[in-house]
């Protein structure tokens, strides 16, 4: 399992979640995910076979992959278009 799709898998499971609490405004101001999301990253990354230190690595970059992927859901700035 890549880590773009393991943090597809963390996406949606906690899609359900967010919609009742929406942290987007936390995750993108602290650009850290919070205890549940991180559990949710952990249980991920172990279901995909990751122990040890490894699963701490994975879990680094699969939760640094949720964070940008929301960030970016909340962006709402205009393109330039390059100017």
């Amino acid at each position: 399992m890549t880590i773009q799709e393991m943090a597809d898998q963390v996406l949606a499971d906690r899609k359900q979640a967010w919609a009742k609490d929406d942290p987007r405004v936390a995750i993108v101001s602290t650009q850290s995910l919070g205890p549940d999301d991180e559990r949710a990253v952990r249980r991920v990354v172990a279901a995909a076979g990751y122990v040890g230190a490894e699963q701490d690595e994975m879990v680094r970059q699969v939760s640094t992959r949720v964070v940008g992927r929301v960030a970016a859901l909340a962006d709402h700035l205009p393109a330039d278009g390059g100017d």
